[in-house]
């Protein structure tokens, strides 16, 4: 599956169930992916492990445990005010939900059937990013996961 030019990724402030977003609920949201640096969309999970070791084992035997996703965003700065919406968006506090679509061209609207992954979150400060020769200005802003995401979603 490529990826370049085939990702969609939307905050949405609101989603009923999010085993089945709808079109409606996805299209309020704010697309962020023309935004969003090449490299810039960092989502990753730590697990923990559970000791599930006995007395009479030889080895330790371990269980998964408790998860937490981490959503990093790296976004660029726009010059235009108008513009500059990930900036202006992604501000200390923000609750809702990041939608990430995979393998359909970005400007494809969502539609119905669609296979999306919800991830309930809260956002932390933005974090502008030093200055690099021959780049852009830019920030990253973090999102705390607030639930379990779904992976598997598909839209309503």
């Amino acid at each position: 599956m490529l990826s370049d030019g085939r990702n969609k990724v939307s905050f949405v402030p609101s989603i009923a169930n999010i085993a089945a977003p709808t079109t409606a609920e996805l299209t309020a949201g704010t697309s962020l992916e023309c935004l969003i640096m090449a490299d810039g969309l960092d989502i990753s999970t730590d697990e923990s492990a559970v000791q599930a070791s006995k007395l009479c084992d030889t080895v330790d035997a371990e269980q998964p445990g408790r998860s937490k996703t981490t959503i990093q965003l790296t976004c660029v700065r726009k010059d235009v005010p108008a513009e500059d919406v990930a900036w202006t968006l992604l501000q200390r506090d923000l609750t809702g939900y990041v939608v990430v679509r995979r393998g359909v061209a970005h400007d494809t609207a969502f539609a119905t059937g669609d296979k999306v992954e919800v991830y309930p979150v809260k956002f932390g400060a933005r974090r502008p990013q030093k200055p690099e020769a021959n780049g852009v200005e830019k920030f990253m802003s973090q999102g705390y996961n607030t639930g379990a995401p779904n992976l598997d979603a598909v839209v309503a």
